[in-house]
């Protein structure tokens, strides 16, 4: 089982890196992102984890960072907003990048997809653009997903930005910060003889592909050909993170 690997390996070590993700890994998805508020078991299970001082423990998520303080502000943990775009270390934010610049022609596009889409939604972070379409019929997901990324092409590439697909979502943001430039910063200022990384979308795929080939790399829902291991669901998650502390079976 890779849980007995993986937990044999974290007990050994003595300076540990944890990377993970929120949405679809430690928390379930919602239909209104704002109801996915952490669980007593998660916020227990990473004040378990913080405890020891052996652990550097990082969320890397998409969400915006003042939703991310306001739900781990009071943990001792590091955390990633936005992709990267935002990041908090001791107990401070830093901003990695300047405001990412859209136009009028971009704004009116998604918002005419909103209107067009019943229950999709548009959020408008600092540095990106989200449009939302979770609780969309199937069908009428997919069509207009395709119809808008055919829509933005032409203006996103005149200013240099990202179209990016993930999980019901579409994202417009730069091209220069990702969760693998995030990585890429943590790694160049520590050095770790354990690292394990948990994601279930494709920018957590960003994350997998910046560590060392002997890092733990878990997908989330399903297999990636980028993760080393891969657990089935998100409930899976975090009786995984709890087993890693518990003493070995002999």
């Amino acid at each position: 089982r890779i849980t007995s690997e993986i937990q044999e390996a974290y007990q050994k070590a003595s300076k540990r890196l944890l990377i993970l993700d929120y949405d679809g890994t430690l928390a379930p998805f919602r239909s209104k992102p704002e109801d996915a508020i952490p669980t007593t078991e998660l916020i227990t299970t990473l004040s378990r984890l913080c405890d020891d001082k052996n652990n550097h423990v990082v969320i890397s998520s998409g969400r915006d960072h003042a939703t991310l303080d306001a739900w781990f502000g009071n943990l001792p943990l590091s955390l990633a907003a936005e992709h990267g775009a935002f990041y908090k270390q001791n107990g401070t934010w830093f901003e990695n990048i300047h405001h990412v610049l859209w136009d009028d022609e971009i704004l009116r596009i998604l918002q005419q997809f909103v209107d067009k889409t019943p229950r999709s939604k548009l959020e408008i972070k600092k540095t990106a653009l989200v449009w939302h379409f979770r609780n969309v019929d199937g069908w009428l997901a997919s069509l207009r997903e395709q119809q808008l990324i055919n829509e933005l092409i032409t203006p996103c590439a005149r200013l240099n930005l990202q179209i990016m697909q993930g999980n019901k979502i579409l994202e417009i943001k730069s091209p220069h910060f990702s969760k693998g430039s995030e990585a890429r910063r943590i790694l160049q200022n520590n050095t770790y003889d354990f690292i394990l990384a948990m994601g279930d979308d494709t920018t957590d795929e960003d994350t997998f592909r910046e560590l060392p080939a002997d890092a733990y790399t878990i997908k989330v829902g399903n297999i990636s050909e980028v993760a080393r291991y891969c657990l089935c669901t998100q409930p899976e998650t975090i009786p995984f993170l709890r087993q890693l502390m518990d003493p070995l079976k002999v």
